[in-house]
């Protein structure tokens, strides 16, 4: 990796790919910041501002690369006057990694252990579940294919209220469809499940009505703590992890807060419990990153 300078200012990294060099925006602060701007009067939201800020302007430089545009002032001005680029710079900002079962042994604990706990101490009343950063509907509608295994159709709309929340309106709509292909949103779907749940559409899989209905999107912000929902059990896969420290601190108190005692959060493989936060969650299963709300 080579830095480039024209007229004495850095403008960008020259990269090896495939034998041939190709120039890396780099941003600059103040640009990233009009980026941001131009993205959250787009949405509504306060986008992005508590992301790692390298992972944030890697994903933006790649953005620019793809558009076509020579340097980073020339895309600031087509991100201006173009509402469909903002769009398409949102989709590609926001983490869309998943898949239906995605680590199945946390599956199996949450189908054998974990839910039947939950359902004994919240009887009398739905259990609420919430799904962080759904993406395309995989993870809440393995939970809700759980809960018809384990309590038949008719109990599962019953006793229990998922709610699964994503800051990309693309993704939620793709959610709302529940038509998938088979790589790899259904790689570890057993065929068992596939004949059970999903009727196949023209090489696609859709998702049957009576597990899709459980299931309920709504777009929203990490950031915007106040709106979070109250729930028993909460899955934050894989998304604190694009947050720096004080965004993830803050988001995991806001969580402690909306849980009840003994409540249950789930977090990805690769996160952890942050030192502060332990005097509010005792650790259940540490393979699994599953934590109990003291």
């Amino acid at each position: 990796m080579i830095k480039f300078f024209t007229n004495g200012i850095s403008d960008g990294v020259l990269m090896e790919r495939f034998g041939e060099q190709v120039v890396q925006p780099e941003l600059r602060c103040d640009q990233l910041e009009v980026i941001l701007l131009l993205l959250a009067r787009q949405t509504g939201l306060p986008l992005f501002d508590a992301y790692k800020e390298s992972c944030v302007k890697r994903r933006v430089a790649a953005r620019i690369r793809r558009s076509g545009c020579l340097d980073v002032e020339q895309y600031l001005r087509y991100l201006q006057e173009d509402a469909g680029e903002r769009e398409r710079l949102v989709t590609s900002l926001s983490i869309h990694v998943s898949q239906f079962f995605r680590n199945p042994t946390l599956f199996e604990t949450l189908q054998t252990t974990v839910l039947p706990a939950l359902v004994q101490r919240t009887a009398g009343r739905p259990l609420r579940i919430w799904s962080i950063g759904c993406s395309a509907g995989e993870e809440p509608y393995s939970l809700a294919l759980l809960l018809v295994e384990s309590f038949g159709e008719q109990l599962a709309w019953e006793q229990f209220d998922i709610l699964a929340t994503d800051i990309d309106r693309r993704t939620l709509a793709q959610a709302e469809l529940a038509l998938y292909e088979a790589e790899p949103a259904l790689r570890v779907v057993s065929a068992a499940r596939r004949e059970r749940f999903f009727i196949e559409q023209g090489g696609f899989f859709k998702l049957c009505p009576e597990v899709q209905q459980l299931v309920r999107f709504r777009q929203m912000d990490l950031q915007l703590v106040a709106n979070y929902p109250r729930a028993d059990l909460v899955l934050c896969r894989n998304t604190l992890i694009y947050f720096n420290r004080p965004a993830q601190e803050k988001i995991l108190q806001a969580l402690a807060d909306i849980l009840p005692q003994d409540g249950i959060l789930v977090l990805g493989k690769s996160e952890s419990m942050p030192a502060p936060l332990r005097s509010r969650f005792a650790t259940l299963d540490p393979t699994e990153r599953i934590y109990s709300r003291r």
